[in-house]
């Protein structure tokens, strides 16, 4: 250890602790670079698994403005924008649910469920992967009376970013085994594929936010890097763990989920746990009120629910929306919130005040997604809240909970 005087002062200066300032100031440009790479690398991704999807929609969009096509060729066009554009929803929404789940911000709707009926959905949901690269599957559970308390579309979730993980990196004709047991108080499944494997580097680190194996420019693996820390985070939620293995590159990969088992007498099948609710509700005409700056989004709302046999109306703006509201005296107003001008929030504390509408159902229909934005529209009045964009059965639903039964006179 030296000691010279600092610069200007009587103070010693003692090398050995400027080194080790040194060190960790590197160590710390260090960290910074490799989480800009990371924040590039992931923009990077973001943007070819956006536009991936999009392509075909547009290829699509192209084929159905050819004069002369056959009914055939629309219905493949339609079939192709249907689940390129389903494909980019579920992007999204993982992107705001690993965000929901990190902070905590997920709550459980919990009841006893079988897993035989869990796995069915997941199977189904990941199926359209597997077919493409003509993977070989099968699914043991024994006993099939295994039951677990849970959310059902949560573990749904769980398993389905699983199965999509193993076909992602399981080469053509590769086989994935799904296997449930029960183990004491717990239940074992796994999930194991023979395709690629993970180094023990990724093997330690498979469920970070972001973190992927290594990828052709290609990228025909797909995905954003962040299923794995969302099933990480809901197994946790559920009170289980998760765990990876692998043998190394080119041996296959194996994840383990271990669940609390479920010990009442009987479970519920799940069947349509993940679905809308109240599908099959008798659809009745209703006035409906659309008010969206979105032209095109309103018009074909409009379309969509007019040929359904509801008496609609639009408008394109806060002001503009109250003033058909006091003339229509809509059963259901669905509602942007992103309005120029007069807001949604603006806008249904008007509707109240109006006198044949203070009974309409408001529905918001918004890109904002956030629970935030959930409590602040119940603040003003509405009655649900829808994020953008919406199927024409989740409108129907909505719709059909109208406070008014009937359509008026």
């Amino acid at each position: 250890m030296f000691l010279v005087p600092r610069p200007g002062t009587d103070q010693p200066l003692c090398f050995a602790t400027v080194a080790r300032d040194i060190t960790r100031a590197r160590r710390a440009a260090a960290e910074l670079e490799r989480a800009a790479k990371a924040k590039d690398d992931f923009l990077a991704m973001l943007g070819h698994e956006l536009r991936n999807p999009l392509a075909p929609v547009v290829s699509a969009l192209d084929i159905l403005r050819m004069p002369g096509s056959d009914l055939a060729t629309r219905d493949w066009a339609i079939a192709v924008m249907q689940r390129q554009i389903k494909h980019m929803v579920r992007l999204i929404d993982d992107l705001l649910d690993v965000s929901r789940i990190t902070h905590g911000k997920i709550s459980l709707t919990r009841a006893p469920l079988a897993i035989r009926a869990i796995l069915d959905h997941a199977v189904e949901a990941a199926m359209p992967l597997m077919e493409e690269r003509r993977h070989r599957l099968t699914v043991e559970v024994e006993p099939p009376s295994l039951a677990v308390d849970g959310d059902a579309t949560r573990l749904v979730e769980v398993f389905v970013n699983l199965l999509n993980n193993a076909a992602r990196y399981t080469p053509e004709e590769g086989v994935i085994e799904v296997t449930a047991e029960r183990d004491g108080p717990e239940i074992l499944v796994w999930v194991r594929d023979n395709g690629m494997g993970m180094p023990p580097g990724l093997v330690q680190n498979a469920f970070g936010l972001f973190v992927q194996g290594d990828r052709a420019l290609d990228r025909s693996s797909g995905g954003l890097g962040i299923g794995l820390t969302m099933v990480r985070n809901l197994v946790q939620l559920h009170g289980g763990i998760v765990e990876a293995h692998s043998a190394g590159l080119g041996r296959g990969s194996e994840f383990l989920v271990r669940l609390p088992a479920w010990d009442g007498e009987s479970a519920e099948a799940a069947g349509g746990a993940a679905e809308e609710k109240g599908a099959d509700r008798p659809r009745e005409p209703h006035r409906v009120l659309i008010v969206d700056d979105s032209i095109d989004l309103a018009e074909g709302i409009a379309a969509l629910l007019t040929d359904a046999g509801h008496d609609v109306r639009t408008a394109y703006d806060g002001t503009s929306g109250l003033d058909v509201a006091a003339e229509f005296c809509p059963d259901v107003v669905l509602l942007d919130v992103g309005l120029p001008g007069l807001n949604g929030y603006e806008v249904a504390d008007r509707l109240r005040e109006i006198p044949g509408v203070e009974e309409a159902r408001i529905v918001a229909i918004t890109g904002y997604g956030q629970e935030s934005d959930k409590a602040q529209a119940k603040s003003h009045g509405f009655d649900d809240h829808v994020v953008k964009p919406v199927s024409f059965e989740k409108l129907q639903t909505v719709i059909a909970a109208s406070r008014r039964h009937a359509p008026r006179a």
